[in-house]
């Protein structure tokens, strides 16, 4: 399977993480130099958007809409916590997790979950590649029958359950038998198996570590 598209999910997650991590940065350095002061609800929407009034140390009472609306939020006559610009105290904000936190929350969730997503996939596939190489770099190369192609109706991709081979060979120092199964396939293969033997890569002090060679098989085009 080509996986370099599965690449996508991982790069979209640090990109919304690196977003949210930003955005928290900014906040941080933007109440660096804001003022705190306590301010009144005057008025709350259907939506739980609230309207609140202080008084900057200089000037006059100020009004501004809360950044995040929630349910359920403030009442109208709560006090509240606020940081405002004392150079522009219309560019103020409530002073709470909600406030604080929502945006970078909500962005960093999403990017955890388009990394785990790609990472689901990604990482099975490299540990498998990297067994496979060192295999096939130190392993003892043996001929296996080979058996069936089955279904896995437990991976699927887009809907569609995976191909695997099947093999099966018998130790002629312990007797015993040993099924070995492919990687999963997203195409049928059984138009490209033409052999009666699969070489099967394993470790010889533990046959089941093992890496079924399917090289001869087309690759699936991206």
């Amino acid at each position: 399977m080509n996986d370099r598209w599965l690449w996508a999910f991982p790069a979209i997650g640090s990109f919304f993480l690196m977003v949210a991590l930003l955005l928290q940065i900014h906040r941080w350095h933007e109440e660096q130099r804001m003022l705190q002061t306590t301010g009144s609800v005057v008025a709350v929407s259907g939506k739980g958007c609230s309207s609140v009034t202080f008084y900057p140390r200089q000037g006059e009472r100020v009004t501004f809409s809360s950044q995040v609306c929630s349910r359920p939020g403030y009442d109208v006559g709560d006090s509240v916590e606020l940081f405002y610009d004392p150079s522009e105290p219309q560019n103020a904000h409530i002073d709470s997790f909600v406030q604080n936190w929502f945006v970078s929350l909500i962005l960093g969730g999403f990017g955890l979950l388009f990394m785990l997503g790609g990472l689901v996939f990604l990482v099975p596939a490299a540990l498998a590649g990297k067994r496979h190489a060192r295999l096939k770099h130190r392993g003892q190369a043996i001929q296996a029958r080979f058996l069936e192609i089955r279904r896995n109706a437990f991976s699927t991709l887009n809907n569609v359950p995976a191909w695997q081979l099947v093999c099966q060979w018998q130790n002629p120092i312990s007797g015993e038998v040993h099924l070995f199964y492919s990687e999963y396939l997203w195409f049928d293969p059984q138009p490209y198996v033409d052999r009666e033997l699969l070489q099967v890569h394993i470790d010889p002090e533990n046959p089941r570590r093992y890496s079924v060679d399917i090289s001869f098989l087309p690759r699936l085009a991206a």
